[in-house]
């Protein structure tokens, strides 16, 4: 495997003070070209989105370039023949044209892929595959960026998307991207502590590239596959690097680990979510051939999520599963997953998982149930 590490952006994609928003240089090259220009007040945080159309299309890399102040840029694929213009639950949203997202972009739309996005301003993006690898999109995409305006002005952020193309009849392949989002983070205040996934490969995969994902508190971040040395380390939550790999294989049957460690300065407990108050660990990639399951670290069935979170404490999973089941809210549970023993780690998974999904967890979950008491 051999590994080449892409330049530092030279504009770090972070939550600065945005005093500068100066438009980014235009994309205009060959493939699908995407603009987004919206208004953000004084001394707010948010999220905003557009849907736009997109061909019937396959994409080999992508390019993004916007305005400083942005945390990220997201290019969704949705399953929509048209844009929406109401959630899920009836609920209507002007989508005439940029709209407001904050609380959760994928929040109420059918949302089916990522397709593209960038964390640096003027470096390199997410998508990127070798000769006759290719994602697929089609019909209608959702555009999302994050920004921070601490300044006393109204800023008017522009991004830029540029899709590279590729004929239908050239794909050899279809690619994706690994989208690993842990959502059990918990930082107690003045503290440090870890957030740990391992996720399985359903499939045999080849990785392109791999960048990590934290916010302001994040201080270390390693990848792996099951328990080897790390492929991947980073220190920073802005200027992220992009590793990109050579024949990078991981087999069917192991599994991509990965940890975030915090340091948190706050006197609050810190725990996961889209805001700059909140944390993030994630683990980010182009690979091939295209296995949702793998590129979202789902379970076998594909509806839940996949994978064992690793406690970072010393509870067996008989304590973890009491706590779980008295917790109130999902804050709660996070904080009793946490505090489970790593060994127990892959049963309270199995366990926590059940009860997630299950409409009678007493009847549906009694071999969990079971196997967690006895450990």
């Amino acid at each position: 495997m051999t590994i080449h590490f892409a330049p530092r952006a030279a504009v770090a994609a972070g939550l600065a003070l945005a005093g500068c928003t100066q438009t980014p240089p235009p994309v205009e090259k060959p493939g699908v070209q995407l603009e987004m220009v919206t208004s953000i007040p004084a001394h707010t945080e948010v999220e905003h989105c557009k849907f736009v159309t997109v061909p019937d299309a396959w994409v080999t890399r992508d390019e993004v370039r916007f305005s400083s102040g942005s945390h990220h840029v997201l290019l969704y694929q949705t399953g929509y023949d048209q844009i929406p213009t109401q959630k899920a639950d009836g609920t209507p949203v002007d989508t005439s044209g940029v709209f407001d997202c904050s609380d959760g972009a994928t929040n109420g739309w059918d949302i089916t892929k990522l397709i593209g996005g960038s964390q640096n301003a003027t470096g390199e993006s997410l998508l990127a595959f070798p000769d006759g690898v290719a994602l697929h999109i089609s019909k209608v995409a959702l555009i999302n960026v994050h920004y921070i305006n601490a300044t006393d002005d109204t800023i008017t952020p522009n991004v830029k998307i540029n899709l590279y193309t590729l004929p239908a009849d050239k794909v050899e392949q279809e690619g994706d991207i690994l989208f690993l989002y842990n959502p059990l983070i918990s930082v107690r205040g003045g503290s440090t502590a870890r957030a740990e996934w391992r996720c399985p490969v359903y499939r045999d995969i080849t990785i392109a590239n791999i960048q990590s994902h934290m916010h302001a508190r994040g201080v270390d971040y390693a990848a792996s596959v099951d328990e080897r040395a790390p492929f991947y380390t980073n220190d920073k939550w802005q200027g992220v690097p992009v590793q990109h790999y050579d024949d990078f294989v991981v087999h069917a049957g192991e599994h991509l680990h990965y940890h975030c460690d915090y340091r948190n300065t706050e006197p609050r407990t810190v725990y996961q979510g889209p805001r700059t108050t909140d944390e993030m660990c994630m683990l980010i990639g182009s690979y091939y051939p295209a296995d949702p399951r793998t590129g979202a670290c789902r379970d076998a069935t594909g509806q839940l999520p996949g994978g064992d979170w690793i406690g970072q404490g010393s509870a067996t999973c008989a304590q973890t599963m009491g706590c779980v089941q008295q917790a109130a809210g999902f804050h709660a549970i996070t904080d009793c997953m946490l505090a489970a023993d790593a060994k127990v780690s892959h049963v309270a998974s199995e366990l926590l998982r059940c009860l997630l999904g299950a409409d009678d967890p007493g009847t549906a979950c009694s071999s969990q149930i079971q196997t967690c008491a006895q450990q």
